[in-house]
Formats: C-alpha cells, structure tokens, sequence
C-alpha cells in the first residue's frame, strides 16, 4: 500500500511485537504518535588540560648576519720601471783640417845654356888671286892680273852647352788646407727616466660582517592541550519519543522537510516530493546521526533542528 510514507514497510518497527509490549507515554494526546527510537548516549563534557610535550631547553645559534659591500683591493702595487732616454743632436758648423801644413822639398835641375865659341882655324894671311877685270891687269901681254888679296884670319863657331845655374834643392811650404762642415754634435747625452706604473684596483663585492654568530639558551615551556573529558550522563537507550505519522503529517510537511534537508547541504538525489520513501529517511537518518539525534523515525527533535514548523 503507497502513502504519503511511501510504503506501510516503512513503519514495521511500530508493529513489531517487542514494541507492543510497552506502551507510548500515559500523557499522550490525541492526534499525537509516538514510537520508539535509539536514543543516543549523553554525555557531561569537561575541558582538561594534558601535557602534550615537557618544557624543554636548547640552544640556539643565530647565525652571523652579513651584507654585501663594494670594495676597492690592491691587485698590483705601484712600481716603475727605467726607459732609455736617447741622446739630443744638433747640427753644428765646425772647420776641420783637410790636410795640415807641409814641406815639400823639390829638387830644381841644374839649368844649361849653350854658348857659342869661334875658334881660329887659320890666321889672316896675304895671297896671290887671279883679278877679275881689266882695271886689274898689269900689262897687256898677258892679260892676267894677279893681286896680293888679304885673307882674312878663319875662324869656327861651335856651340859649347854650359851650365848656366846648378842644381838645387827648392823646398815649397804647402799651407794646411781646412773646410766648413756640418755635422751632428751630441747635445745631451744618453740618460734613463723613471716612468711610474700606478697601481691596480678592481672593485669586489665581499661580504661585510654586520652581526657576529651567536649562541642563547632557549626555554621552550611545556605545551599542554586542551581536551574535552566526556562523562557518561545517560547510555544510549530506546525510548518513546513523539514521532510524525500518518495520521499526523501532510504531503506538505514532507516536502519542507526535504526542502531543509537540502538547505543544509544533504543531497536527496531527487527533486523534494512529498513523499517520505527510503530515499529521504536514509537522509534523514545521516542527518540524525551527524546532529546527535534520536534516530529511527521523523522526531519532532529533528523537524526542529530542521526548523521545520509543523503545526503539532
């Protein structure tokens, strides 16, 4: 048979004969139904206090605390080192002696002459000439005519060569002989100079100690937890509580009951109804059991943490 219940299965547990021996509570009113439902144990929860780890003590290193910082080190010192200066010239005008100053004796041969000498080949004499013309003629008969002639003495040129100046030894006195010239004169000498290698930086990020390392004794206290002590008031037990019905309860009762169901986060795997099958009872039951509730049928404890307002 279907109800509003789903099925009269539903509410086997009111018909069974261990319920039947007791019966719902002398006060009951009319219209009101009641059964019986598990109950579940109370109890008187206290708060305690337990240790949950002694107080210790440790020590505890503060590591150092640094910063990073530029700075300038010394790669290289300064040093020096000598560089040749090389000597300064000039041109200067200079005379210089080409050939100094000689003698040269020269001998000057003798020198001749030639000089002419008559000599007498024959003295002057007197001698007998034939004439030559007819003044000359001494008589007639003969024709002839001598004449006592003067011959004149004979004489003889020859040339006689004569040394008309001897020789001699001539000394000629060369005078010295210079000349202009240019020339590259050293102005300054040689020297070395001192040439000064400045010293090398570079720049370093290094690690600046700001705070040294230390060391301090660190107390820690006990901790202690809290926890609810539970003492048992009352055990879990079946009791008659006041329960909805049949006879008691409407399509539109289960349908506000679905509906809080599903405000409070339960999942009915349907659309609210109306109808209390298994599928909203195995809901509710959940929902008992996550409250603390009397489980075992619709209580009115439970319509009221549902805020369900049915009228009864």
């Amino acid at each position: 048979m279907k109800t509003l219940f789903g099925t009269a299965a539903a509410f086997v547990l009111l018909a069974t004969p261990a319920l039947a021996q007791q019966l719902p509570p002398a006060n009951a009113k009319a219209g009101e139904c009641y059964a019986k439902v598990l109950v579940p144990a109370t109890y008187d929860v206290t708060p305690e206090q337990v240790l949950v780890q002694p107080a210790t003590s440790a020590f505890k290193k503060t590591p150092a605390v640094y910063r990073e910082v530029e700075k300038r080190i010394l790669v290289e010192e300064e040093s020096y080192e000598l560089v040749p200066v090389p000597p300064v010239y000039e041109l200067a005008t200079e005379t210089v002696l080409v050939q100094p100053e000689q003698t040269i004796k020269t001998v000057v041969p003798a020198t001749y002459k030639t000089e002419e000498k008559q000599i007498l080949i024959s003295p002057a004499r007197t001698e007998w000439k034939v004439g030559r013309g007819a003044h000359e003629k001494i008589d007639a008969a003969t024709g002839e005519i001598m004449c006592l002639v003067e011959v004149p003495a004979v004489y003889k040129t020859i040339a006689n060569t004569v040394v008309d100046q001897p020789a001699q030894t001539k000394e000629e006195v060369i005078p010295a002989r210079y000349e202009t010239v240019e020339r590259k004169v050293m102005k300054t000498p040689p020297t070395t100079t001192k040439k000064i290698i400045p010293a090398k930086y570079k720049t370093v990020v290094i690690k600046e100690l700001v705070e040294p390392e230390k060391f301090e004794v660190v107390e820690t206290p006990a901790k202690y937890s809290t926890v609810e002590k539970r003492k048992v008031v009352s055990t879990e037990a079946v009791r008659w509580r006041q329960i909805l019905c049949e006879t008691n309860t409407t399509a539109e009762i289960i349908t506000r009951i679905q509906t809080a169901l599903v405000n409070a986060g339960y999942n009915l795997g349907f659309e609210p109804d109306g109808e209390l099958g298994p599928g909203t009872l195995s809901v509710v039951r959940k929902f008992q059991q996550d409250k603390g509730l009397p489980t075992g049928g619709l209580t009115i404890s439970t319509l009221q943490a549902l805020g369900v307002n049915t009228g009864v």
